[in-house]
């Protein structure tokens, strides 16, 4: 993005949501997954208090997706309460960026959208996940009125037989229904927030179908300027091996052409490059996760690995043990921030696939 259509999106930023909005996520693309190495040594000297998060609200899920740990783990299902979620989000005094994701469905729990409407009083950016299963036109028109800044939908294929095949109990057609819903709604209530993006993550039978997933979003989305994240399966846990696969680069190439004739965005996620970073140029640490059960956890990138027990066990503390101050500052997570920038890795981090694990 140049210069000038910086300033713009900045000014108009300003004159939707206010200057305190506009700094949040000016701030947020600043520091968040730099790799500027000053700006990173910064960070690592100042150790500031979080201000970007993600939260799981919620492990109850409608669907049985082929490539989701969810699918199968023995875990207990649960929903955290309004109250849980208030606790967690009053320890974060200046947070600037809320990420609503996790394992699960956040609209099954019947706190989600009173939690919404609780971050956003806060002039927060917040971006969640959703299959769009259950996103009918009034909870689409509560979205819009509570100002929510960016929704991925989680669709994963081109065609109703391998989306159906991948995520197991859901509806394709109601799924697209849903989404023309949501771009109908939008243009009518004249309303730019929130932002749509199509995620796509990659396996063997959905590969095929990247180049003509390009068409669908671009049907989808009636005119409205769309990015598409493409991100191949996180881990290769042994239920999920079989699925797993590269991108190739040829398809890569080809798929980002024909997003340009269609003005799509696309965009190829961090853990697509087979090349990974070294670990000493992780920033990833500033934004923790915290589970439904308020286990902390350093980012987001050891999720979907089937080792959700490992997880809990080398997590950082539990925000419903001790405040998230003091897991910030206590032994474990001065340790690993540590040895990140020694670049060494930490058992907390030894599923990550982001970084290069040597």
């Amino acid at each position: 993005m140049s210069i000038i259509r910086k300033i713009r999106r900045i000014i108009f930023l300003l004159r939707k949501k206010g200057w305190r909005y506009a700094w949040n996520l000016i701030h947020f693309n600043l520091f968040f997954g730099t790799k500027n190495p000053l700006v990173l040594k910064l960070l690592y000297w100042l150790e500031p208090y979080p201000s970007y998060l993600e939260i799981e609200t919620t492990t109850r899920c409608n669907l049985k997706c082929i490539m989701c740990e969810h699918t199968y783990w023995k875990e207990q299902n649960r929903d955290m309460t309004f109250e849980q979620f208030k606790y967690i989000v009053d320890q974060f005094p200046k947070l600037k960026w809320l990420g609503l994701t996790g394992i699960g469905e956040s609209f099954l729990n019947k706190d989600f959208l009173k939690m919404l409407e609780y971050v956003k009083e806060k002039d927060v950016f917040v971006e969640l996940y959703d299959n769009f299963c259950f996103l009918d036109e009034g909870k689409i028109r509560q979205l819009i009125k509570l100002g929510v800044d960016k929704i991925f939908i989680s669709l994963d294929a081109s065609t109703k037989e391998t989306y159906e095949k991948i995520r197991v109990g859901s509806d394709f057609n109601k799924v697209v229904d849903n989404l023309k819903t949501f771009f109908r709604v939008k243009k009518e209530m004249k309303a730019y927030f929130p932002q749509l993006a199509f995620h796509f993550i990659v396996n063997k039978l959905n590969l095929p179908e990247i180049p003509q997933y390009i068409e669908l979003a671009g049907s989808i989305s009636q005119g409205e300027k769309i990015v598409v994240h493409f991100t191949r399966m996180l881990h290769e846990f042994k239920e999920v091996k079989d699925l797993f696969a590269e991108i190739p680069e040829q398809l890569i190439k080809l798929a980002s052409e024909k997003a340009k004739t269609y003005g799509i965005k696309a965009v190829w996620n961090a853990d697509v490059p087979s090349r990974k970073p070294s670990v000493k140029k992780c920033s990833e640490w500033t934004m923790p996760f915290i589970f439904v059960t308020g286990h902390v956890i350093p980012c987001c990138a050891g999720n979907e690995a089937g080792s959700r027990d490992f997880q809990k066990e080398t997590s950082l503390g539990n925000i419903f043990e001790k405040s998230f101050k003091e897991i910030w500052r206590g032994p474990k997570y001065k340790g690993l921030r540590k040895a990140l920038s020694r670049g060494k890795i930490p058992l907390a981090c030894k599923n990550c696939c982001l970084y290069e694990k040597c």
